[in-house]
């Protein structure tokens, strides 16, 4: 939000001209602003996706709709889906650049015998735990850029929904999670309460 921005006192960071609707639509939910989860080797929570679907909105894919009329639970546009996938990596890389050495590091202190013999056994222990941590940051940020390719996310000029609810099925995921692209008559249906299978 505009106050948030002048706290931080900032004039690089741009205001999400979104935020205070953002901000209200999770009060709407029961959310909090901030939410934490965990970070697996290979997936994530769906909650996590949802939620970051929601923060990477932007005008062009409101195009004046209110932020409640979207489900969360679909790929709202490829260039929403790319940007929720890049803020996931971004932040892992930030953690794993938080830690004062590297896997290598790690790892050749492990090789070193008569070094890693001096240490206590909860002083190795805990340089192995180190490493496997790194090893499951780096490895989430490989999933993850690898289901960016899969899906054709990593190319310049992606869509936006410009205003459409209806999400968008990307490449793979109607194999993957048996999902086909949605059509508006589905969606009117389904807001209606209406059964939306016509066969």
């Amino acid at each position: 939000t505009s106050s948030f921005i002048k706290e931080l006192n900032d004039d690089s960071l741009e205001v999400d001209p979104l935020a205070e609707e953002k901000v209200e639509f999770l009060k709407r939910v029961g959310r909090d602003n901030t939410v934490d989860f965990p970070c697996y080797a290979d997936r994530y929570p769906v909650e996590m996706l949802e939620y970051l679907r929601l923060m990477q909105m932007t005008e062009e894919d409101t195009r004046g709709k209110p932020l409640s009329e979207f489900d969360y639970s679909r790929t709202i546009s490829a260039a929403n889906e790319a940007a929720v996938l890049t803020s996931v990596i971004q932040a892992v890389s930030r953690q794993l650049s938080k830690y004062p050495q590297t896997e290598d590091d790690d790892a050749a202190m492990i090789r070193d015998k008569p070094l890693f013999r001096l240490l206590s056994y909860n002083q190795r222990m805990a340089v192995r735990h180190r490493r496997n941590e790194k090893r499951l940051l780096k490895r989430t940020i490989a999933a993850l850029e690898r289901q960016m390719q899969q899906q054709g996310l990593d190319t310049e000029g992606l869509t936006r929904a410009e205003g459409s609810t209806l999400g968008q099925v990307l490449a793979g995921d109607e194999r993957k999670y048996g999902m086909k692209q949605r059509t508006a008559l589905e969606d009117r249906l389904e807001k209606l309460g209406l059964p939306v299978d016509l066969k």
